[in-house]
């Protein structure tokens, strides 16, 4: 039924006014096509917000997906925030959401319409991110900390306590670009 109806819908919108039926289904086949999955409205929020706090924090697509992870394990922990906008916007978490920060007004308002590349690759990771498996985070879920060595004069203080789990290098100084964390209270 559904074959000949769109083959019917084919032969109409493409004008065809032939009066002979022919046995499509001994010459062709119609593959039935899985439908595309909606995602909700609160679904493309959160991913929006996470897609804000990946952009403001790198521009990079590795260092990306590991920034949307501590996100995620913060997410699912309820640590700062129950959702992806309260993790976001919990006071001194992400430097690029800081309203002291000079991007902050285009970290803070940008959407799904901007056709800037970077976010676009951030609202593409952020997407991948949110929908992921368990198996495919790249450490722990108690790793809910980071901090870029190379963009702060000192440590901050709640690293001393915690265990780095990861670094991600910096290619032109000493000081690693990323430094990841658990264990930090």
């Amino acid at each position: 039924m559904t074959q000949t109806l769109l083959i019917t819908l084919t032969a109409i919108l493409s004008g065809y006014t032939g009066v002979a039926s022919l046995p499509f289904s001994e010459y062709m086949k119609v593959e039935e096509v899985e439908p595309v999955a909606k995602i909700s409205q609160t679904e493309k929020t959160e991913i929006l917000w996470l897609a804000r706090v990946i952009f403001s924090e790198t521009k990079r697509e590795d260092e990306m997906r590991l920034i949307g992870w501590v996100v995620k394990n913060r997410v699912e922990a309820e640590y700062r925030g129950a959702t992806y906008e309260e993790v976001a916007l919990s006071s001194y978490q992400f430097s690029g959401l800081n309203p002291k920060d000079a991007q902050y007004h285009i970290n803070i308002n940008i959407g799904y319409e901007s056709e800037n590349k970077k976010w676009t690759k951030a609202l593409e990771v952020a997407d991948e991110v949110y929908f992921a498996d368990d198996t495919e985070r790249p450490f722990s879920k108690d790793v809910k900390h980071f901090y870029s060595p190379v963009s702060v004069s000192k440590t901050p203080s709640w690293a001393e306590e915690g265990v780095l789990n990861k670094t991600i290098p910096s290619t032109d100084t000493l000081a690693p670009r990323f430094a990841f964390y658990s264990g930090v209270k």
